[in-house]
């Protein structure tokens, strides 16, 4: 088994992000995610650890009872936010369902509906006229701070307007891409749930049509259970081994600065933060702190980058320790006492994920770095070796680069006309009164240039000979701004130019605003690359591909 488990090994030196159009990544190999997925499997059953009064392995089998109708098979899981996904995050889907297609499992995507928003609408890029540019529609009503699970859904007239501004935009490559696929499932998807529901649903409609199949879960509405009164109940010893696994990941990459690249668990002033947000639905999400004072269990929500005892603190839910030490006092404690809500923050998602719900994880290529810090935790906090975790990404760009320009000739094109502000003489010519000036400003120059050799004190002296170089440089200026005019222009031009290209060399814009037939190139490169191989893959895995094929 340990040589498997080697062999299965994601390497993340080799995680880099694609960088052509079209290329991909997926770490480890097709047949090391095969293998890593049965390796898996056997690591998990062998866990014999707690989680409150049960036992993991009787958690895991309450989970994959309500998340994949109780399978035996192995279940590969990947997740991400309910927004504007781009290629990257859409081949994790793509090889998620096909290797539970080969392992003859189930692919489940995790809606992270407890995240917030980070961009305001849908970026359309639009490539027309020999440029690239960008706009930001709105798609409901996004905010900062406030939890996907609290958007309103979209109503059939804000639907439109929001197709219509989007087929203007785009133009004649609208018909070329899936967006009209997603905006009619937006349409679709009116009346079926909140905007979260929406975008899962219009998603889908477009992943139906390359085939790609997942069984989607909100985290809102399946994360909890066991882990959560773990957690509280044993604030300070996975506080403890959570900062010390943070502390390491620090030293081993050189990471500079206590909230690099996520802040340490506080404790101090008989509070400790448990890695979750708490909020009321539609309100900021703010962190969690447990108190105990005896017998006595308290729960706070704290402002995020305060300390407990300064922080103004919101109690939200009282209770006796010993309601913490099984699940099904604890359940009833947790859910039935507050009207906040409870959600996980991204390493305690994973967590779970990975070691009470699923045989494999997919991970990009940022969450698969940082996820190193929770097989550390799970390590420290659990005693056991974690599950080995997957990593996939790819890149699409929705249009090719307009121009050939980079920045050393931007850079020169802005020393150029700082150049010419500064010593017009160069680029102005040589008759009548401009020669007189060229003059006068060179020996203006040479006097400067004695004053700071022989009379370095001389203040005044020296500004008033600074004064007359500027005023005769500006009337050299003034005389040519034609010149100065052509100068800025070319650099304003090149400028526009290399914004361009920066819009078109960009790979997060959403996947559905590709064009169509680079989507099926790119599903079809990711499910050849995950192959049936001789290792890791089990019988009823080859027979449930022989079946389908």
């Amino acid at each position: 088994m340990a040589k498997d488990m080697n062999h299965a090994r994601l390497q993340f030196a080799r995680l880099k992000t694609p960088v052509k159009s079209g290329e991909l990544l997926i770490e480890p190999s097709g047949d090391g995610l095969l293998a890593m997925a049965e390796s898996n499997r056997a690591l998990l059953r062998s866990y014999s650890f707690a989680v409150l009064d049960l036992n993991v392995s009787d958690v895991r089998a309450e989970f994959r009872r309500t998340m994949c109708d109780g399978c035996d098979e192995p279940a590969v899981i990947t997740g991400h936010q309910p927004e504007f996904i781009h290629a990257g995050v859409w081949a994790k889907h793509v090889v998620a369902a096909r290797l539970a297609e080969v392992l003859g499992g189930k692919a489940i995507n995790l809606v992270v509906d407890n995240d917030a928003p980070k961009q305001g609408g849908l970026e359309v890029v639009t490539c027309v006229d020999g440029g690239v540019g960008a706009e930001t529609v709105a798609c409901g009503a996004l905010e900062p701070g406030r939890a996907y699970e609290s958007i309103r859904p979209l109503d059939d007239r804000a639907c439109e307007a929001l197709a219509s501004r989007v087929r203007r935009l785009m133009g004649e490559r609208f018909e070329r891409t899936c967006m009209s696929d997603f905006l009619s499932g937006l349409r679709g998807g009116v009346g079926t749930g909140d905007w979260v529901d929406q975008m899962v649903f219009a998603r889908r409609e477009v992943e139906g049509r390359f085939g790609v199949a997942m069984i989607e879960h909100r985290v809102s509405r399946v994360w909890a259970g066991p882990m959560l009164g773990d957690l509280i109940c044993n604030a300070e010893r996975f506080a403890a081994c959570y900062n010390e696994a943070l502390a390491r990941y620090r030293a081993e990459h050189r990471v500079r600065g206590v909230n690099r690249p996520i802040p340490d668990l506080m404790r101090g002033a008989g509070r400790c933060e448990v890695p979750v947000w708490v909020y009321r639905l539609g309100g900021p999400r703010r962190r969690l702190f447990v108190e105990r004072a005896g017998d006595t269990v308290r729960l706070f929500a704290g402002t995020e980058g305060m300390s407990p005892a300064g922080s103004p603190a919101t109690p939200i839910a009282e209770m006796a320790a010993g309601e913490l030490e099984t699940w099904e006092s604890a359940e009833r404690a947790l859910m039935g006492r507050t009207e906040f809500v409870i959600r996980p923050r991204a390493l305690s998602l994973t967590l779970w994920a990975r070691v009470l719900v699923g045989d494999l994880f997919i991970h990009g290529i940022g969450g698969a770095k940082y996820d190193r810090i929770t097989d550390d935790i799970i390590r420290r906090y659990y005693g056991v070796e974690p599950p080995g975790m997957g990593c996939v990404s790819a890149t699409l760009r929705a249009c090719d680069a307009p121009h050939e320009i980079d920045e050393d000739t931007l850079r020169a094109a802005r020393r150029r006309v700082r150049d010419m502000r500064f010593n017009p003489q160069r680029y102005v010519g040589n008759g009548g009164e401009t020669a007189d000036m060229v003059a006068r400003r060179e020996r203006a120059v040479a006097e400067s240039r004695r004053l700071a050799k022989e009379s370095a004190h001389d203040r005044s002296g020296r500004r008033e000979v600074f004064e007359r170089i500027r005023r005769i440089s500006e009337a050299l200026l003034e005389g040519n701004r034609d010149v100065l005019r052509r100068s800025e222009d070319a650099a304003f031009e090149t400028e526009r130019k290399l914004a361009d290209i920066e819009r078109a060399r960009r790979r997060d814009y959403f996947f559905a605003m590709m064009d169509r037939v680079s989507l099926e190139r790119l599903r079809d490169t990711l499910v050849s690359a995950v192959t049936v191989g001789a290792v890791g893959v089990g019988e009823q895995g080859r027979a449930a591909v022989r079946r389908k094929s």
